[in-house]
């Protein structure tokens, strides 16, 4: 790749004077391939400061971080991630990887992975995400749906770039966002005694069998506690993992579910009705990355994307 590269080019100049060369992406892809700036400059037997400084320089070319340096670690950024996949698809020339680096720069391009817990996944985060690539058409959003561990261990891992969960998981070289409080409302179906009623509480709830989220879900856990501090017995009919299939079968005369209201407003909940829970029960939503890249404007864009559709669901 090094001679490709350099055969080709060592140094262009775009329109806005952003510098890359051939000798940076080598020494960049040698230190996101090992981890390390040293074991990185021991395969390429140059001085370890080498590695570092033309990483750095990288870095402030772009402006953004290119890894995350919190504690002892030397963890890819996005923007790391990304960038590698534009070396590694147009390593035939600078020219491409400028454009892609001043894209993730921008954060109009660039590709995020996202995991999500069921309880949003298709419907804040899916729009979210479709919303964005529709603006930006050289920005990818890929969205899996793991529950909230699960979740943490493909960011920890490096496998995602964010996660969006429920609860803070309180390690400091993480970036904690919370981007929204959900307040649920009760579905029903509309032959349902309480289709007419202008609010519901949760022992009027659990008169009827309850469809319910997947036991690991902290969307789940939350209607436990609500249920459990009105010291309300309820029983589960159903488990599912998401949103869609619970409003599905209770529109289907399944039972009864609770869900966020956002999720109201597609096609198949004009089969149920919503009625306001009078019991008090709050969901938040949070977005956990790694420190360093919570300032990467995709990211920001991203972050900035899911707090709007908050505002336009209350």
């Amino acid at each position: 790749m090094k001679n490709h590269l350099i055969v080709f080019i060592d140094t262009l100049v775009l329109s806005i004077h952003m510098r890359i060369t051939a000798r940076q992406i080598e020494l960049f892809q040698m230190a996101y391939r090992h981890r390390s700036t040293r074991k990185a400059a021991d395969a390429l037997h140059i001085s370890q400061p080498a590695i570092s400084r033309a990483v750095a320089e990288l870095e402030a070319e772009m402006g953004v971080p290119l890894f995350d340096r919190s504690g002892r670690k030397f963890e890819p950024t996005f923007a790391a991630h990304s960038l590698q996949q534009a070396v590694q698809k147009h390593y035939q020339g600078l020219e491409r990887i400028q454009e892609a680096a001043i894209q993730i720069a921008s954060g109009t391009g660039g590709h995020l992975r996202v995991a999500t817990v069921p309880a949003v996944a298709d419907t804040r985060v899916a729009v979210a995400a479709g919303k964005l690539m529709a603006e930006h058409s050289a920005l990818r959003v890929d969205v899996d749906v793991l529950d909230e561990k699960a979740g943490m261990a493909a960011l920890r891992e490096g496998r995602v770039d964010c996660a969006i969960v429920s609860s803070d998981p309180g390690d400091p070289n993480l970036a904690c966002i919370r981007l929204a409080d959900l307040h649920p409302v009760v579905i029903v179906p509309r032959d349902d005694p309480l289709a007419a009623a202008r609010g519901v509480s949760a022992a009027e709830l659990a008169e009827a069998p309850q469809v319910m989220l997947t036991s690991h879900s902290p969307f789940r856990r939350a209607v436990e506690v609500m249920f459990d501090s009105c010291e309300v017995s309820f029983q589960v009919r159903a488990e599912v993992q998401t949103q869609s299939a619970l409003v599905r079968m209770v529109a289907q005369g399944a039972g009864r579910a609770i869900v966020d209201k956002s999720i109201l407003g597609t096609s198949q909940a004009d089969d149920v009705s919503a009625v306001p829970l009078t019991s008090n029960l709050s969901w938040p939503v949070r977005m956990i990355t790694f420190s360093a890249s919570n300032d990467i404007p995709g990211l920001q864009s991203f972050t900035n994307e899911l707090e709007k559709h908050q505002g336009q669901a209350n």
